[in-house]
């Protein structure tokens, strides 16, 4: 399969789909599957890195391929495409990449060339669930650590990676009213330990797509909700 590099932060912007022009000097006659990875060093200085990471609830992936576009067009920019390619600046010298139907695939290391380069067919395995996608915890999935059956609870697909372990996971992050089920006790402990409350992570065999029953507005003002009346539980340590 056909892979080019993409920096950080702009890969993850194209697997989350915000991103659907790349721009960029070179021209290629290629149209077809395209395997987006990510560049092992990052556009911006490792603080701003870690701001966007916070701003998108997730954590970069360096050095991974990361989904499998389809490599519509290649075309000289044109005005209005700033939006699609995330960009401040029109360039009338530029060309654009267009990308549409994004896969997400399960991560693997890639060591980033320039230009197009190959990848085998068999090192791509496309994830079954795709950024943004609703999905639900199916029965008997419980929490050991806390105790919860998180059967029935809803949420967002915010990443699919690898554990220490190689096993691919897919990391949920809760909708409002799942949000709203979490136990202040354990959201207590959550903070103390300097664990994740607002997700989890599942394997593919404990969730199954489902419509979302709120807006991402939604999950952030469940969460503003829960900060506000527990003023305690996030006082600066």
């Amino acid at each position: 399969m056909k892979a080019i590099s993409v920096q950080q932060p702009f890969a993850f912007e194209i697997l989350s789909g915000q991103k659907t022009i790349e721009v960029r000097d070179q021209d290629t006659l290629y149209r077809g599957d395209l395997l987006v990875c990510s560049s092992r060093k990052p556009a911006f200085p490792q603080e701003d890195m870690e701001e966007m990471e916070e701003e998108y609830g997730c954590t970069f992936l360096y050095g991974q391929a990361l989904c499998v576009v389809r490599l519509a067009d290649v075309r000289p920019m044109e005005m209005g495409d700033e939006q699609k390619a995330l960009v401040d600046k029109f360039d009338p010298e530029a060309l654009c990449w267009v990308f549409e139907d994004v896969r997400p695939v399960i991560p693997f290391p890639v060591k980033a060339q320039k230009d197009i380069f190959e990848i085998e067919d068999s090192l791509v395995q496309t994830s079954p669930f795709k950024y943004g996608e609703g999905v639900v915890v199916k029965g008997g999935t419980v929490a050991l650590d806390f105790g919860i059956d998180f059967s029935g609870w809803r949420g967002r697909v915010s990443e699919v990676l690898l554990t220490d372990e190689g096993e691919p996971r897919v990391h949920v992050l809760w909708d409002s009213q799942s949000l709203r089920s979490i136990p202040i006790s354990v959201i207590q402990t959550c903070e103390k330990e300097r664990f994740d409350w607002t997700g989890v992570l599942l394997r593919f065999s404990e969730i199954q797509p489902s419509e979302p029953r709120d807006t991402w507005d939604d999950v952030q003002e469940a969460l503003d909700s829960i900060i506000e009346e527990n003023p305690e539980l996030f006082d600066e340590q």
